[in-house]
């Protein structure tokens, strides 16, 4: 490595662990637990008002646990360590179904649950934050929770080998209407977000307890990926599948493809197959880089569409996705285009994204473009994620892992 990169690279971990250290984690540790009450806030608004009435979302609170976890692990924060343990107890003693197994996807204040259903997004989370939690304390019950839910959606949601449908009942049953949802409103079988953070889970779970049974269950997910999900053509990820293996959606979404090209990569590593992915790894990011990149105003826009164009909305986590893949395409590459779009992506973050005075990052970067579409569709994303600092969708999960992974990988390329 020559003096430039090291240079860079050490910069941009600098940086990084800035703002993980004085934006983050204040906020996570400070903002959302109710100590008087000793459980969890569902929802901060943007001047850090908690509204204690409304729902808490299994979403929001499993990638709490991941985060808290996986800073502990990483950096032994007792706070983050205190936070990770009553997380964990909410999740065991107020979501997890009693009766069958998993857990509900949303519970009311007083923990009676309101949202019953059984969608593989939340059930996916639950396994990673769980095999997190359990990595980093050495729990045991955890990682057996973690195990026994991931045996239930082997059994009841994996219809196609290696292929996860999107939503069942509450006693795992596969029902046409119960796929018809604000991430899935055309009622797909199949959507990818809940293929690729299934392909997470069993990432955090064979990391957590390495077997051959789990290592082959992750070249089976990769398979289904690469056979369903993978437009060859143009080297783009379908978002949503019929289960005739038909694309129903043409969007081109651009966090979607970032975060995959380096969990693929990951999942490859730990079952043998890194030359089946590798290739595509790299040219997922590339690609993206060049579609999405603004480069008038910097930062990246937040999907395509093959009629309707680019949406030009610049979103948080689009951007934090953007950080690990890249450092994961020099890292395999070698390339400093790669570390050159890192280094102007993460500025872009600093400048636009970074709530440097109340906390954590803004859903997304103002919105510089003027014309009726780009309004609309600035007004669209905040009526979908909102402009809160806590939530649902609005949860620490990017902007922590986007920090450790610039801290780990750069102390692995410059060491």
């Amino acid at each position: 490595m020559n003096t430039d990169d090291f240079s860079t690279l050490t910069n941009l971990s600098a940086r990084a662990q800035h703002v993980l250290g004085t934006n983050i984690l204040p906020f996570w540790k400070e903002a959302l637990f109710d100590e008087q009450n000793q459980s969890f806030y569902s929802y901060i608004d943007q001047n850090r008002i908690p509204d204690k009435t409304r729902p808490l979302n299994a979403i929001l609170l499993t990638r709490m646990l991941w985060a808290y976890s996986a800073v502990y692990e990483q950096s032994g924060d007792t706070a983050c360590l205190k936070l990770a343990d009553a997380a964990y107890k909410t999740l065991l003693n107020s979501f997890r179904d009693p009766l069958y197994g998993g857990i509900f996807y949303q519970i009311q204040a007083d923990s009676t649950p309101l949202v019953l259903q059984k969608r593989i997004f939340a059930q996916a989370f639950y396994i990673i934050a769980l095999a997190r939690y359990s990595k980093a304390t050495g729990s045991n019950e955890a990682l057996l929770e973690a195990s026994n839910t991931h045996q239930l959606l082997l059994q009841h949601a994996q219809i196609v080998r290696g292929g996860f449908t999107d939503t069942l009942t509450r006693d795992w049953r596969d029902e046409v209407d119960e796929h018809f949802w604000w991430m899935n409103n055309q009622g797909a079988p199949f959507i990818f977000n809940s293929q690729l953070h299934m392909l997470e889970a069993a990432i955090e779970l064979q990391e957590a307890a390495p077997s051959e049974k789990k290592s082959n269950q992750i070249k089976d997910q990769i398979t289904f990926i690469l056979q369903w999900f993978l437009d060859c053509t143009n080297n783009h990820l379908f978002i949503s599948i019929s289960d005739q293996a038909k694309p129903m959606d043409e969007t081109i979404n651009f966090s979607n493809e970032l975060e995959t090209a380096y969990l693929l990569r990951r999942a490859a590593r730990l079952c043998g197959d890194e030359k089946r992915v590798d290739q595509l790894c790299t040219t997922l990011v590339r690609n993206v880089m060049h579609i999405a990149l603004d480069e008038t105003h910097g930062g990246l826009f937040f999907s395509s569409h093959v009629q309707h164009g680019l949406n030009r909305c610049k979103v948080w986590y689009v951007h934090a996705e953007a950080m690990v893949a890249l450092l994961d395409a020099y890292e395999a590459t070698n390339e400093n285009c790669f570390l050159n779009w890192a280094t102007e992506i993460w500025k872009f973050i600093e400048q636009h994204l970074v709530d440097w005075d109340g906390g954590e990052w803004f859903s997304s970067a103002k919105n510089p473009y003027t014309d009726e579409v780009s309004i609309q569709q600035q007004r669209a994303r905040d009526s979908r994620t909102g402009k809160e600092k806590a939530s649902a969708y609005k949860c620490p999960y990017h902007t922590v892992r986007a920090c450790l992974e610039i801290n780990r990988r750069v102390k692995q390329l410059t060491s």
